[in-house]
């Protein structure tokens, strides 16, 4: 089969290969899905780079967010059947002695998909039959490839962590990404008033199609006075961060006494200095929320498949061309998601 591997560790994507490699035979218990679509993630760029690990043998193959139908069914895999339309889980434990463990993205071996396995920037993909959900969601299974990663999250992040409900104000860090977009949405679903940061005026209109109820230009205002003021001083209940050190203090100053803090990225570091005083006076709950459980994932699903939450497809790809789809990613420009076609 094809595939677009990584043969080493580089800040720049200039270092993917489009190869010929083994086509996988199914295991015991495992499928082979033949990929139709695989979502790529601001986190696919820090892998590539080693910035998340570099113990994998190399060359390896990335990609968490896997659609497609398949083709093969090891021995003692009874609910699937070839040809089926799946899901695969964008996480899951690689140690099968954690495939019981609750919650299982707490399994100590809980990883994203493509992370010391090989992932979905290939023609085909070999996964435990357990970590599938059945697609019956009838989207183009382009656009489903965008869902998975940011849905998991976004449910685990605002639902279960954040625990955001009916009139609850939540700021969202970078609502134009991928993630950020689904966060939009989720919350939204859940009834909650959303405030939310894009850095250009082209991506204002993006972020309002998905229910922002406010959007704050960062390249141009500044976040607490306008958090501020759509609270009517008070701050946000929640605050959704994907970005990391350089909007941690404005974070800090937007929440509300007793307000949540959930962080999930890293994209402008991970340092920050952290005033231990300002966080038990202000009675604040900070939350690290690292992707979710399939049954997170099939809650929104659910929210999915009754038109309440939209995929936003912005470029596809081909499988080939895996280092320009990760320049246009790092490039900022993206509204929405980006997906590799085999």
């Amino acid at each position: 089969m094809k595939a677009s591997t990584i043969q080493d560790f580089s800040k720049t994507p200039d270092n993917f290969h489009y190869e010929d490699v083994p086509t996988p035979e199914p295991a015991t218990g495992h499928i082979v899905v033949k990929v139709a679509a695989c979502g790529l993630n601001r986190y696919d760029l820090y892998l590539r780079m080693g910035g998340i690990r570099k113990d994998m043998p190399l060359p390896h193959v990335m990609g968490a967010d896997i659609t497609g139908n398949i083709a093969a069914v090891g021995a003692d895999v009874s609910a699937l059947s070839e040809n089926q339309r799946v899901i695969v889980a964008p996480g899951f434990p690689v140690n099968p002695e954690d495939w019981n463990h609750r919650p299982i993205n707490q399994a100590p071996s809980y990883t994203v998909t493509g992370t010391l396995k090989w992932g979905g920037y290939a023609e085909f993909v070999h996964v435990p039959a357990r970590f599938v959900i059945p697609d019956d969601t009838n989207l183009p299974q382009d656009e489903l490839a965008t869902v998975p990663l940011c849905l998991t999250t976004a449910m685990h992040a605002i639902k279960t962590l954040g625990q955001a409900n009916t009139g609850s104000k939540v700021l969202i860090q970078a609502g134009a990404s991928g993630s950020g977009c689904m966060c939009i949405q989720v919350a939204k679903c859940l009834g909650a008033r959303v405030i939310t940061t894009v850095g250009s005026a082209a991506k204002v209109d993006t972020v309002k199609s998905l229910g922002a109820d406010e959007v704050i230009r960062h390249d141009v205002e500044d976040q607490v006075t306008r958090v501020r003021d759509w609270t009517d001083g008070q701050g946000v209940d929640l605050v959704i961060d994907n970005v990391g050190s350089a909007v941690f203090d404005a974070n800090m100053k937007s929440m509300r006494l007793g307000g949540t803090f959930v962080n999930f990225g890293l994209l402008s570091g991970y340092k920050v200095e952290f005033n231990l005083r300002d966080f038990f006076f202000n009675q604040h709950t900070f939350k690290g929320s690292m992707m979710g459980t399939l049954e997170e994932l099939a809650d929104g699903l659910a929210l999915l498949k009754s038109g309440r939450i939209k995929p936003l497809l912005d470029k596809r790809f081909d499988l080939k061309d895996a280092g320009t789809a990760h320049a246009y990613v790092d490039s900022r420009q993206v509204r929405g998601s980006v997906v590799l076609i085999p």
